[in-house]
């Protein structure tokens, strides 16, 4: 009996172990959508200005271990962030779960850092160039919700995803002389990419 429990305990680490150890990289690119900036008090000039996010193009790469309950880390990179000039670096870490087999949807959440940069200080009363300034607004938290569909192996290890995810950054404030604004910036981001499976 003793021999009997230990052989399964060892066929259930197997099956354990490659559960955890398989892997995926998905390699994306799609579109994010910032929404709008509340001020708590402005200028006239900063009134005027639309302070609402622009579509912006973003790209990266996704690492994941896991079959059912998997872990996912993301880095990305977005040239142009809410406005022009306004550039951005993500970073993230994800719980994911995930129904097995090579159909896939799956949900996520997560936690990481989002790093805006751009404009230093407007050299003008250019209503863009405020836009712009107050957008870059350094490294902040993040957290990150969502889910997609993955279709494993259309073609050996090559598949693709699809992917739609919210995000939101709690402490985001950026100032513009003696005006703040409201803390809080929140983002969608939906992308497509091709998925390596292993």
């Amino acid at each position: 009996m003793k021999l009997f429990s230990r052989a399964m305990m060892f066929v259930f680490s197997l099956s354990i172990a490659a559960t955890l150890f398989a892997g995926e990289i998905t390699i994306y690119g799609g579109a994010q959508k910032p929404g709008e900036l509340s001020w708590a008090n402005a200028s006239p000039v900063e009134a005027a200005t639309d302070f609402a996010g622009d579509f912006g193009g973003t790209f990266g790469v996704r690492f994941s271990a896991g079959r059912v309950i998997g872990f996912e880390q993301g880095i990305g990179f977005s040239p142009r962030f809410a406005k022009p000039g306004v550039k951005a670096f993500q970073t993230d870490t994800n719980l994911l779960i995930q129904l097995p087999g090579n159909i896939v949807p799956y949900g996520t959440a997560g936690i990481g850092l989002v790093h805006t940069w751009g404009k230093d200080v407007p050299t003008s009363l250019d209503p863009r160039e405020i836009a712009a300034f107050v957008f870059s607004a350094g490294t902040n938290f993040a957290v990150n919700y969502g889910g997609g569909l993955k279709i494993r192996k259309l073609a050996g290890p090559l598949g693709i995803n699809i992917d739609v995810r919210g995000y939101t950054l709690p402490g985001f404030k950026a100032k513009f002389e003696n005006s703040d604004t409201k803390e809080g910036l929140s983002f969608v981001q939906t992308s497509a990419g091709l998925v390596f499976t292993w």
